[in-house]
């Protein structure tokens, strides 16, 4: 009977190291901590310009140091993960998003707050790298584009509830419990991953390393780059000004405009996992993505022409699951480049580092043209590129897959 116990123990964690559906949850459990924590700082920044006595600009460059150090570190995390394996790196990651998050609730000056986004930062290209390749590790590659979708859902469901959160818990529970207790949950969550007996590839060190940018493979590179990029600077572009639109159209309240935005974060949830269950089972890249960005585009224009705050949201709505519909097939797409050259660290770390691009991007090409040009002006240019690029992106993928 001594015996037979830690026998069964052991089976039982053999199977769940062993279940992609575990790895899954634990990758889901990741992204979802990452950004719930990312929203949850939007409605509380806003309370450390007047308690450090510096101005709104200041706050909004600390900001942005988040996409930053994910365009900075997000290569090399993944390159890492590649030699260590995954699980310590998303366990370091989350350990480290669990610092910088108590960190935030002890700033008392803005140097405190770079330090803490930056280590946020840096937790976000570790976690994120070395999880979606994790995935890609251990899911069989059929069904690699649903998994991946279902991964990507996290987001919207952690930027539905972060600010909500962050909103309640600085309301009712204080400044530093604000960041204290989703600090705590972090912690868990890593100590989570920790615990489970994950298996992951690791590359052996040697004088062959595998390509960053592999042989044969730079034009499909490239056309996800496009992609990424193109998914992420529209992003880049709704989340700052898609705001002042509402407000200066339809005098919308911030609740008003949280309630939209809510809307597009829905439509992702939603449209995510059917997107790469239809890529997984009939392929069609190039429908998916020309297509996606197409109505992404007509999506963009039908929210200038409305006339009403619900049409507004509606096509914000199609907006939403037109450009998951875009982005989902470039993952099992980046996992197909890299596999042969078993470097998933790679893949992903590419992934974040052309989704920072595109995030880092949209804002600084909307200020720019903001002076220039009225906001409906700036939006309908943009759904003119994702129109151009929809078009070009359906006959790059219609030559370079046969899916």
């Amino acid at each position: 009977m001594t015996t037979e116990k830690p026998h069964r123990l052991r089976t039982l964690r053999n199977r769940i190291a062993a279940s992609p559906d575990a790895i899954l949850v634990l990758v889901v459990l990741v992204i979802f901590m990452d950004m719930m924590i990312y929203g949850l700082l939007i409605p509380v920044f806003p309370q450390y310009a007047p308690r450090l006595g510096v101005g709104e600009s200041v706050i909004g460059i600390i900001f942005g140091i988040y996409a930053g150090m994910l365009l900075l570190f997000s290569i090399p995390m993944g390159l890492l993960s590649d030699r260590v394996g995954r699980r310590p790196l998303i366990v370091a990651g989350m350990l480290l998003l669990a610092l910088a998050t108590a960190l935030f609730g002890f700033s008392t000056t803005i140097t405190h707050l770079v330090a803490a986004r930056t280590v946020q930062g840096v937790s976000a290209a570790a976690t994120w790298s070395a999880g979606l390749a994790l995935l890609a590790d251990t899911c069989d590659p059929a069904r690699l584009g649903e998994k991946m979708g279902v991964a990507l859902s996290a987001v919207g469901v952690g930027t539905i509830l972060g600010p909500v959160a962050g909103g309640l818990l600085f309301e009712y529970a204080g400044y530093t419990a604000t960041f204290l207790i989703p600090a705590a949950l972090a912690a868990s969550v890593g100590l989570a991953v920790l615990a489970v007996p994950v298996r992951t590839c690791r590359r052996e060190s040697g004088p062959h390393r595998s390509p960053m940018l592999p042989r044969g493979s730079l034009l499909s590179l490239a056309a996800c780059a496009v992609v990424i990029v193109a998914v992420s600077g529209t992003y880049g572009v709704f989340d700052p000004y898609l705001p002042v639109y509402l407000h200066a159209v339809f005098s919308a309240s911030p609740a008003t405009i949280g309630v939209v935005f809510a809307v597009l974060a829905v439509a992702a949830i939603l449209a995510q996992p059917a997107a790469g269950r239809i890529f997984d089972r009939y392929g069609g890249s190039r429908y998916l993505i020309g297509g996606g960005l197409l109505l992404a585009g007509g999506a963009t224009v039908a929210a200038m022409q409305a006339g009403s705050l619900p049409l507004t949201a509606a096509a914000v709505f199609v907006l939403g699951v037109a450009l998951s519909c875009a982005l989902v097939p470039t993952m099992p797409l980046l996992a197909d480049i890299y596999r042969d050259h078993g470097s998933q660290g790679a893949a992903y770390g590419m992934y974040n580092t052309f989704f920072a691009i595109g995030l880092s991007a949209g804002p600084f090409a909307g200020a720019v043209l903001a002076g220039r040009w009225p906001l409906p002006a700036i939006f309908l240019g943009l759904a003119a590129f994702l129109g151009v690029t929809g078009i070009l992106s359906g006959l790059a993928f219609g030559r370079l897959t046969q899916r």
